[in-house]
């Protein structure tokens, strides 16, 4: 079925999503060259995670699902549109979603939907995959800032890293990185990216500041300047995109997960220097005093030291996707729920249960504030 519009392949993504049906080559191919279709998988992946990740034990319609995801369809990304027709099971159904996406008080109240946290000296910002893309400063429970960014599509922040007092965002629903000033809370620029943009580093150095970006597509840059292609690849869904790019002992690292490759660049000409072939599906990188640390999305995290050469493994299970590290551990997230905390010098791991941790990071004084989807921002102490 070659050619298929948009709406033809919406409709099976419906069925896809509600029903388990196999999305077909001719779908797939064309998610690879519509971003608005794979925007629109997105949606309905993470409409479905909101109304059945906390559901309460109670049976619904066996059909109600599938309409409430139909009656959205419509109305993607701005506004929702229920239909009469739905009756006393369309009052139930959305009463159960605004439980599930109406945060509690405190902290959460003020960050809708929490993708991203960067950390700002004592405070957190928090970027939220909301229609408006809301922005929030955080300080302790207290909401220091707040800022909306909507765009064409709803947002979906990937990664933020923080320069001096600015800190940028990747939003790869909209192909753009968001540079803010944080006193007071606002947009500088933003910032054309290609599409898919997964991953940012920010370093200072004799060649001044500068922020790097890595696409899941295989693109990797230096924001306002050059870039080069280290792989092609076609585009995903947004929930696939990730990707990580790191500043360590003079090189710039790079992770292409779906290539199982980890490339390292000149930070200056941006020529790959070389190309290691560690398998799995690398995403994340985090720097510790003994080497770099690599997160595959399949469930490990490899140690690399000086040379590049693996000097540890740790199997974690799952399909952990962020990582963040003090002085002595590691907390690494999976979005089915998993948080695990890692002692780096030796001993068995601890794992929590969170909703749908997003993102984490670490805070100043060796916490870490973990953003939950739909919840709000967690904050873990750290182990003494």
């Amino acid at each position: 079925m070659a050619g298929m519009t948009c709406p033809d392949v919406q409709d099976r993504l419906e069925a896809h999503v509600t029903l388990g049906e196999a999305l077909s080559p001719e779908v797939q191919a064309h998610l690879r060259t519509c971003a608005d279709c794979r925007a629109h998988l997105a949606f309905l992946q993470h409409l479905q995670l909101a109304l059945l990740e906390d559901a309460p034990p109670v049976e619904p319609p066996p059909a109600l699902r599938g309409e409430v995801l139909r009656a959205a369809r419509g109305a993607r990304p701005a506004r929702w549109r229920w239909p009469l027709t739905l009756g006393a099971a369309a009052v139930l159904g959305a009463v159960t979603l605004t439980a599930l996406l109406a945060p509690p008080t405190g902290v959460a109240a003020s960050a809708p939907d929490p993708a991203v946290v960067v950390s700002v000296d004592d405070r957190v910002l928090v970027a939220s995959n909301d229609r408006a893309g809301t922005l929030t400063l955080l300080r302790g429970d207290r909401t220091e800032g707040t800022l909306r960014v909507p765009a064409r599509l709803t947002p979906w922040f990937t990664e933020g890293v923080r320069l001096g007092d600015r800190v940028f965002l990747a939003d790869a629903a909209n192909d753009r990185v968001l540079e803010l000033q944080l006193r007071p809370l606002t947009l500088r620029r933003t910032h054309r990216v290609p599409p898919g943009v997964a991953g940012l580093s920010a370093v200072t150095g004799p060649g001044g500041a500068r922020v790097y970006f890595k696409s899941v597509q295989g693109v990797v840059g230096l924001l306002g300047g050059r870039e080069i292609t280290v792989a092609d690849d076609p585009g995903m869904p947004l929930a696939d995109v990730m990707d990580a790019v790191t500043l360590f002992r003079g090189t710039l690292v790079v992770t292409h997960h779906l290539r199982g490759e980890v490339c390292l660049i000149d930070p200056d000409t941006l020529q790959v220097r070389r190309v290691l072939k560690l398998g799995g599906m690398p995403v994340a990188l985090e720097s510790t005093q003994d080497g770099l640390l690599v997160l595959d999305v399949t469930g490990r995290l490899l140690l690399l030291d000086g040379a590049f050469r693996v000097a540890r493994t740790w199997t974690l299970g799952g399909h952990p996707d962020k990582l963040s590290v003090n002085d002595r551990e590691a907390v690494i997230t999976d979005r089915a729920g998993t948080v695990t905390r890692l002692p780096l010098a030796g001993g068995a791991p601890t794992r929590l249960t969170l909703t749908h941790p997003m993102d984490v990071t670490v805070l100043p004084d060796g916490s870490f504030a973990v953003a939950e989807g739909g919840r709000g921002v967690q904050r873990l102490p750290g182990t003494p």
